[in-house]
């Protein structure tokens, strides 16, 4: 007997825009039903079953921030939300930051929407017999999208969970830019412009809220990022304490002894170095710096 074909909900004003969307739908066996407003878009996936929905967010009554949440109070974390528009960063920023799951930018290209609509099903599909990650007493609730420790419960959006599942992975180990531009966005790094670093400084912050000082998200200077646990044991040498050392060992080559109170000052500076968050250490002195 032949599955019956699913449903995906289409708010899609524009005719050559729905048009391209509705052909690679159809064409991949979905079947598309188009709705002329948000209220009777969310009438119908409330009473139907439907496997994804599609808005064209230049719709002047396209409110993705409301549909996130209306999908969150009564559709289902298994239903993803794919937001169409124009070629704008911005645009597609702010639209990925109500919680969509992806956005295609106009004109569509039907391998393009299919691959992304397919990425965001496999997102939401629950995972069968998978223990959530769970490092310093937090663990990630991806049907949930948030970090949960005993004290907290923390929202986290596509692309912060995202993000954290590919950390939490990878404890104590440096993902690379390039490893997390591929899996998050499906792209290569120089294309992901400031937003890797907007969503790593987001997802900082929700960490310490959630697991305080026994958890730390660094960054590598120049190659990545890492989450290190509070009592993990001793780390190498920071490219901070390399510069500072360099520094020292090379003025102890060079000139006489000094006094007690400059080489004090000299150690006082490396264990500075040693203090300052990677993630703070300036262009000016980064390892290239060393033996300058």
């Amino acid at each position: 007997m032949k599955s019956p074909a699913k449903k995906a909900a289409l708010l899609i004003e524009d005719k050559s825009t729905m048009l391209a969307v509705r052909t690679a739908l159809e064409c991949a066996g979905f079947q598309c039903e188009g709705y002329t407003s948000m209220i009777s878009l969310l009438r119908s996936a409330r009473r139907d079953d439907h496997a994804a929905i599609i808005v064209d967010t230049s719709q002047a009554d396209v409110d993705c921030g409301a549909l996130v949440a209306w999908r969150r109070n009564w559709l289902g974390s298994e239903l993803p939300v794919i937001a169409l528009g124009p070629r704008d960063a911005l645009c597609a920023a702010s639209n990925l930051d109500l919680g969509i799951d992806d956005f295609v930018a106009r004109p569509i290209r039907g391998p393009e929407l299919l691959a992304r609509l397919g990425a965001a099903l496999r997102r939401r599909r629950p995972a069968e017999s998978v223990r959530a990650p769970s490092v310093a007493g937090c663990m990630i609730d991806p049907i949930a999208s948030a970090i949960v420790s005993t004290s907290w419960r923390v929202a986290l959006t596509s692309r912060e969970l995202a993000l954290a599942q590919v950390l939490f992975e990878n404890v104590g180990q440096l993902v690379t830019r390039t490893r997390l531009a591929r899996d998050v966005w499906g792209q290569g790094v120089e294309l992901t412009g400031r937003s890797l670093e907007q969503h790593i400084h987001q997802l900082r912050r929700k960490l310490k809220r959630c697991a305080g000082e026994a958890m730390t998200l660094r960054g590598v200077y120049g190659s990545g990022y890492r989450i290190d646990v509070a009592g993990d044991g001793p780390t190498t040498m920071r490219p901070q304490q390399q510069v500072a050392a360099a520094r020292l060992s090379q003025e102890r080559i060079t000139h006489q002894p000094r006094s007690r109170s400059a080489s004090e000052l000299e150690r006082n500076e490396v264990a500075h170095a040693a203090e300052t968050p990677v993630d703070l250490l300036p262009a000016d002195r980064s390892c290239a710096s060393i033996g300058r």
